[in-house]
């Protein structure tokens, strides 16, 4: 199949055509049809229009989808089926369907309720008995209501039409058409048995190219990128996500080729010491949404997979609306429109979008600001829509991060506001690999102080940062995002900077302590990710404070000597302090043990 087929025609598909994939596995139309037609069954004996639809499975999601819009439904795609969510989405739907975590969700098991004739499961409910099957599907119906959490944290719908989706499709496969090889393309029409049809199914994928994705359909791009634009042009596409690094690598194995559908949360933290080279020739392309992928990041998975990434840009409102790839040999790479799309800069400076699969109202403004190059050209500058008064001032936090990015310690940063007895700027930060170092030997202090002179020549004292987080790598979540929530959860409380005491002893010149080392510790958070440790630089920073307030330690510290790390310190471990201190020599010695030995010792000089 290589002409494009639109959703509202999806049965016109040929029954043996494979649309997806599941780590070799196939999956045909036909059996796309049958499922759609379990789901309909599901559906069909429940009221109300719109349904909050979640599933991990890109084929079961595509299945929801087709069964609701084959129904005359609407598929109501929030991110995440997280409780809150499905607290906050219950008075803007009338049920869910899918993977909910509560009892009324309705799942491929569902049954029907008893009649006063019957009592039927689903599945055997004749399909005669369904309002009019596999009609035609109406292209200007409402198909699809995307929920984005708006600044409130409440959910917003936005709504899509199955031509807007096939608009967009449509100009994106003009673009970029469907070059990839496909199973069915490598099979003889001959009549097989079943199982020689299977044994030459599995063997031609293998063979074909295939979309693997470490982004969420639930999102609009992991959507359009990763599931209805290939179902839509006849390529395959994987229904398991890549969470990690290793799943990419992993599943890339099982095809001749494949293209990544991905967004920089992943790309920038992408696993640089797997040996990538098998997977160079087998990768086609990648693609990356959500946000602008750093340069360094760009040329980083270039080198890794021999391939450029195409960058797109856009929202949930508008779809994708423009493109670029950044190549080494450039010193910007600008953006540029999608063909059929007018772009074009208001009086604030932000963009104005004319696009054929806006809907009715045809033209919208996002609120990047932007500045045009030549017509159809044009660079980001920043976001104008998150101005905040602090103090009573008026500041934008998009300029704060702006600024804070242009410091060589700083890969990431988000800002945000707290109310506590005030309003107060916050910030996260992923720091550099250089800068995170130097923050575990030199502690947050000199950091914070570099960070606020930086930001001192642009903003007013007042409105600068008044809590910091330092982290490795920003809380993206699947869908290449970063929730407000997630980023205030950071600053619920006060960080765990000290070991939780049980007793203490002190005589003349020794102090020992028991303590527990809390989970929660502010120095585990990155130190490292999947096994966290306790960092000696934090060992020795608290020898020292317990030793000036337990043992009248004074003077500067000079240096260390004979120091030893004999066992890492996990989280949850019971330790005890002893601290020795020598008034002559003014040496505070220290050891970390427990019931494992011991795990640490050394000696503080002090003058």
């Amino acid at each position: 199949m290589k002409k494009l087929t639109p959703l509202s025609c999806w049965l016109r598909i040929p029954p043996t055509h494979t649309i997806a994939v599941t780590l070799g596995e196939t999956i045909a139309a036909q059996a796309l049809k049958k499922n759609v037609e379990d789901w309909m069954r599901v559906i069909h004996s429940k009221s109300g229009a719109r349904w909050a639809v979640f599933h991990h499975d890109s084929y079961e999601f595509l299945s929801i989808l087709l069964a609701l819009w084959q129904l005359q439904r609407i598929a109501c795609v929030p991110g995440d089926n997280r409780p809150g969510t499905v607290k906050r989405l219950t008075s803007h739907v009338d049920g869910f369907i899918g993977e909910f975590p509560i009892q009324s969700v309705l799942t491929a098991n569902a049954c029907l309720p008893a009649s006063e004739s019957q009592q039927l499961p689903l599945q055997q409910l004749p399909l005669q008995q369904l309002a009019q099957p596999w009609q035609p599907l109406d292209p200007d119906a409402i198909a699809l209501e995307i929920y984005t959490s708006g600044s409130t944290g409440e959910p917003t719908p936005i709504s899509k039409t199955l031509a807007q989706l096939e608009r967009e499709i449509a100009i994106l496969e003009s673009l970029w058409p469907t070059r990839l090889s496909h199973p069915s393309d490598n099979q003889s029409p001959v009549q097989n048995s079943s199982e020689q049809n299977s044994l030459l199914q599995n063997s031609a994928v293998k063979k074909c190219s295939v979309v693997l994705g470490t982004v969420s359909h639930q999102h609009l791009y992991g959507m359009t990128f990763r599931l209805l634009w290939p179902f839509c042009s006849g390529r395959v596409f994987e229904t398991t996500i890549c969470e990690y690094t290793e799943d990419i690598l992993y599943q890339a194995h099982h095809y001749s080729t494949f293209e990544l559908i991905s967004s920089p949360s992943h790309l920038g933290r992408i696993n640089t010491s797997i040996d990538w080279e098998p997977l160079k020739q087998r990768c086609i392309g990648i693609v990356s949404s959500a946000a602008p992928l750093s340069r360094e990041d760009s040329t980083n998975v270039r080198a890794l997979l021999d391939t450029s990434v195409r960058e797109i840009y856009g929202s949930s409102e508008t779809g994708a609306v423009a493109w670029r790839i950044q190549t080494p040999d450039q010193k910007e790479s600008l953006w540029q429109s999608l063909p059929q799309i007018n772009l074009s800069s208001t009086d604030e400076g932000t963009l104005r979008v004319t696009s054929p699969y806006l809907g009715d109202v045809n033209q919208l403004t996002l609120a990047d600001k932007v500045e045009f190059i030549q017509p159809g050209k044009f660079r980001l500058i920043g976001r104008i829509d998150r101005i905040v008064k602090v103090e009573g001032k008026r500041v934008s936090l998009a300029a704060i991060e702006q600024q804070l990015l242009k410091n060589n310690e700083v890969r990431g940063a988000r800002a945000l506001t707290l109310t506590r007895t005030r309003i107060e700027t916050a910030v996260v930060i992923q720091l550099t690999e250089s800068a995170w170092l130097q923050l575990q030997q030199y502690g947050r202090k000199p950091l914070i102080t570099r960070l606020k002179n930086h930001l001192s020549a642009d903003f007013e004292t007042v409105v600068l940062p008044r809590r910091w987080r330092f982290v490795q790598q920003l809380p993206y979540n699947l869908q290449g995002k970063i929730p407000l929530q997630t980023l205030q959860s950071m600053f619920d409380k006060e960080p765990v900077k000290w070991p939780e005491i049980s007793a203490e002893c002190v005589t003349d010149n020794q102090a020992t302590l028991h303590c527990y080392i809390p989970v929660t510790l502010l120095y585990f958070d990155g130190h490292f990710a999947e096994n966290p440790i306790l960092p000696g630089i934090v060992q020795v920073h608290w020898a020292e404070a317990y030793g000036r307030r337990l043992l009248s330690v004074t003077g500067c510290f000079l240096s260390l000597e004979v120091i030893k790390f004999k066992s890492i310190i996990p989280p949850g471990q019971q330790i005890t302090l002893t601290l020795i201190y020598d008034q002559e020599t003014k040496k505070l010695s220290f050891s970390y043990t427990s019931d494992k030995g011991e795990h640490s010792s050394g000696r503080l000089c002090f003058e």
